[in-house]
């Protein structure tokens, strides 16, 4: 995957909680629960009182927290 510039995404579009989730074949209540979205880290962005994110965004939040798990199973068991 490339990096996109910040013009990029300035421009990409803004999905609901509902098409992110679907997207990424995760829990709605991950991205619907303010809770939830800071205890995670989820990126996301207010527009008035509406939550919006950006799919590239979240797809790059979901490998960081892959890398994350694998990093600790892997220092689990040199330990």
């Amino acid at each position: 995957m490339t990096d996109a510039t910040p013009r990029q995404l300035l421009f990409e579009r803004l999905v609901d909680a509902q098409e992110a989730a679907h997207c990424l074949n995760v829990p709605l209540y991950l991205l619907t629960h303010p809770e939830e979205r800071q205890r995670l880290g989820v990126p996301h962005y207010r527009v008035g009182k509406l939550v919006r994110f950006k799919v590239r965004e979240l797809m790059r939040w979901i490998e960081s927290q892959q890398r994350f798990r694998r990093e600790v199973a892997q220092g689990g068991r040199d330990a």
